[in-house]
C-alpha cells in the first residue's frame, strides 16, 4: 500500500502512488548539528532534468533538496525511509560526497541506491568500495536521463525553490547548454576529465520557449547556470539574433556564466546586444590574480583581461560576478596577495559605473568590510 508523503519537503512525487525513485540531493554539512544560515542555495537542475524524464516514461518520482531546506543527516535519512521508494539517488560531488555516504548508510536495505556526478565518475571503484554504499546497485557514468529510466524499468515540479522571489521578481533557473570545451585544471567539467562527454548547445527557439512557458507563471527574471552559456562567439551571436528578434529585453532580465576570453574578443556591438536584450549579470571565473598560478591552470587569460572586461561590462549596466580560488598548489602568500588586490581593484573600477563588480561571500559584502 503506497504510504502518503510525510513531508512537502518532498518535491514532485504522487503520493498516491508507489515511490519508484527519490532523488537526494544531500546538504553541504549536517543542518542537525549547526543549522543554516542562508535561505537560498542554487536549485538542483541536473536531478529535476532525469526526474522529468523519468515522469515522462510513467514511473513516480521525486526530488528531496536537503540543501535547499537546510536538512540534516539524521532528518534526510529519515525522510526517505518513510517514503520507502524503491531507488534513492544521490547525486555525488566531492564537498558533498561524505554527507551522501553517511545518509545512504541509514537507509533501509530494501531500498536499491544508485549513484551518479562527478565523483562517481572520478572515483568509481573507491566508492564501490566504501562500505557505506552496500546498498548502491548501480552507478551511473555519464548523462543520467535515459540510464535512470532504464533502471527504474525492471522539470520544474521537482525544484524546491524554483521559481522563487527575488528582488521584486520571480525569478527561474535554466540550463542552456552543457559541457565545457575548456581544460582548466582544478575542474571536474574539464574536458580532459569528460572525454565521453560532447558539448550539447540547446537551439535559440527552445531556449526561448522554455522562457515563454515560465514568463506565461510570471517569471521575468532567468539565471543560466550551465557551465558556459557566454563561452562561445557563435553561441552568443545566435542567441542575441533570436533575443533581439524575439524583443526579451522589454519583458525578462537574466544573468548567465561567461568566459573571460571570449568576452575580451567581443565587439562593442555585441556587447551593446547583451546589455539591450537584459543582461543583469555576468559570473566569470577570474580565479587569480596571479599570472603564474593561471598559466599553471591552464585558464588562457591574464588579470589585464580580467579587468577590462569587468570595466567594459559594468560601463553597460551589466554587473560582474567574480570568482577566485585562494590556496592552490604551489601558490605562494604573494600570489595569493595579487588576488586580493584584483579584487580590490575590480570593486574601485566600478564604484562609479553603472554596473557593479561583485564577489561572492566576501566579508565587504556581508559587514560592509573594506576587505575581501
Amino acid at each position: 500500500m503506497p504510504q502518503e508523503l510525510p513531508s512537502d519537503l518532498i518535491t514532485g512525487a504522487d503520493p498516491a502512488r508507489e515511490l519508484d525513485a527519490l532523488f537526494v540531493n544531500a546538504p553541504l554539512r549536517d543542518y542537525d548539528e549547526r543549522p543554516r544560515v542562508n535561505d537560498f542555495t542554487l536549485p538542483v537542475l541536473g536531478m529535476a532534468y532525469i526526474a522529468t524524464y523519468a515522469a515522462t516514461c510513467g514511473f513516480n518520482v521525486g526530488v528531496l533538496d536537503a540543501e535547499a531546506h537546510g536538512l540534516g543527516i539524521h532528518h534526510t535519512a529519515r525522510l526517505v525511509n518513510a517514503v520507502a521508494p524503491r531507488w534513492a539517488g544521490f547525486n555525488l560531488l566531492a564537498p558533498t560526497y561524505e554527507i551522501s555516504a553517511r545518509i545512504a548508510v541509514q537507509l533501509d536495505p530494501g531500498i536499491k541506491v544508485m549513484l551518479g556526478g562527478h565523483q562517481a565518475k572520478a572515483m568509481p571503484a573507491e566508492i564501490l568500495l566504501d562500505p557505506r554504499m552496500r546498498s548502491c546497485e548501480a552507478l551511473v557514468i555519464g548523462e543520467g536521463e535515459t540510464r535512470v529510466a532504464a533502471l527504474l524499468d525492471d522539470h520544474r515540479r521537482y525544484l524546491a525553490q524554483d521559481p522563487h522571489h527575488d528582488a521584486g521578481r520571480l525569478e527561474a533557473n535554466m540550463v542552456g547548454a552543457r559541457g565545457c570545451p575548456y581544460d582548466c585544471s582544478f575542474c571536474g567539467a574539464a574536458v580532459s576529465a569528460n572525454p565521453d562527454i560532447t558539448i550539447r548547445t540547446r537551439q535559440p527557439d527552445n531556449i526561448l520557449a522554455e522562457m515563454h512557458e515560465l514568463h506565461g507563471v510570471g517569471v521575468s527574471a532567468f539565471r543560466f547556470v550551465d557551465d558556459l552559456f557566454l563561452g562561445a562567439r557563435r553561441v552568443i551571436t545566435t542567441m542575441m539574433q533570436v533575443f533581439t528578434a524575439n524583443r526579451v529585453g522589454e519583458w525578462a532580465r537574466w544573468d548567465a556564466t561567461g568566459r573571460i576570453n571570449v568576452l575580451h574578443r567581443a565587439s562593442n556591438d555585441t556587447l551593446d546586444a547583451l546589455a539591450a536584450n537584459g543582461l543583469r549579470e555576468v559570473a566569470l571565473g577570474s580565479e587569480s590574480g596571479s599570472q603564474r598560478m593561471l598559466t599553471r591552470i591552464d585558464k588562457r587569460i591574464t588579470p589585464a583581461m580580467t579587468r577590462t572586461v569587468v570595466r567594459r561590462l559594468a560601463e553597460r549596466g551589466i554587473n560582474v560576478k567574480g570568482y577566485f580560488i585562494l590556496g592552490f598548489p604551489g601558490e605562494t602568500c604573494s600570489e595569493i596577495d595579487e588576488t586580493v588586490y584584483l579584487v580590490h581593484e575590480l570593486w574601485e573600477t566600478t564604484e562609479t559605473l553603472p554596473g557593479r563588480f561583485n564577489c561572492p561571500r566576501s566579508p565587504r559584502q556581508q559587514r560592509g568590510s573594506s576587505t575581501p
